[in-house]
Formats: structure tokens, C-alpha cells, sequence
């Protein structure tokens, strides 16, 4: 019988994965405060969090998971922009930040985290600065 043994990196990966993903659906949440959102606060966090657990899932078990999720996501990622379309908004800014952050956290499982927190800024950033980038723009 073999001893289990707790594995602190992925639970430290799946920390991090989630606050940065939760810096992104809170912008997404903010932006939209009286508007029903298709993904927030809860969604972006969970998605950075199966992304750690699909990279880890499919270093450990030398298993196609990776592609598998990639896949997964790219296409909740599609679903999602068809429902904003369904409900007349224009723009796939926000499935293109869920893919993403999807992305964020596998580079987190694959120890890129100060890459994924770079990434997490400047997405967020992007994300701040819709209005000004508009008016920035429609000045030309």
C-alpha cells in the first residue's frame, strides 16, 4: 500500500490560476453592473482553474487531455460568442478573453506564472480600456 501524497504545487497553481482568472471576470462583471452577463466572476476563475487541471491531468497521466480541453474550451468559447450574437451585441472580446484565460491556466500548471500574471494584466488592461481604444479610434 502506497502512502498518498499531497501535491502542494497544483494546489498553489490552482490558487493562483483562480485569482487571475478572478481578475478577469471581475472586469467583465464590473463593465457590465446592469446588464446580464454571459460569464463573470464565477466563470473566468473556474475556467483558468480547468486549465491547470486538464495541463496537470495530462502531464501526469501522459494522456491527449491537453488537446482534449483546448478543444473543449475553444468551443464553449464559440458557443459563447453565437449566444451574444443571439441576444443582439456585437463583438467576441469576451470569448476571446475566456479562451484565454483557459490558456492562463496552463501556462500557470507549466510554471509560466509570472508569464500568465503578465498576461492576466495586459487582457485586463485591454479589457479596462474599451471606451478610451474606441475613442482612440474613431479619432483617426
Amino acid at each position: 500500500m502506497t502512502a498518498e501524497i499531497i501535491n502542494f504545487e497544483l494546489m498553489i497553481h490552482s490558487l493562483i490560476a483562480v485569482g487571475l482568472g478572478g481578475l478577469i471576470g471581475l472586469e467583465r462583471e464590473h463593465r457590465v453592473a446592469k446588464e446580464r452577463v454571459i460569464a463573470g466572476v464565477r466563470t473566468f476563475p473556474l475556467t483558468a482553474l480547468s486549465g491547470v487541471l486538464f495541463s496537470f491531468l495530462s502531464a501526469s497521466d501522459n494522456v491527449a487531455l491537453l488537446e482534449v480541453g483546448l478543444i473543449i474550451f475553444g468551443g464553449f468559447a464559440l458557443v459563447m460568442a453565437f449566444l451574444k450574437f443571439g441576444i443582439h451585441k456585437i463583438g467576441i472580446t469576451t470569448p476571446v478573453a475566456y479562451f484565454l484565460t483557459f490558456l492562463i491556466g496552463i501556462m500557470v500548471q507549466r510554471a509560466f506564472i509570472l508569464e500568465a500574471a503578465f498576461i492576466t494584466i495586459l487582457v485586463t488592461a485591454l479589457l479596462l480600456t474599451k471606451e478610451r481604444l474606441h475613442n482612440l479610434a474613431r479619432s483617426f
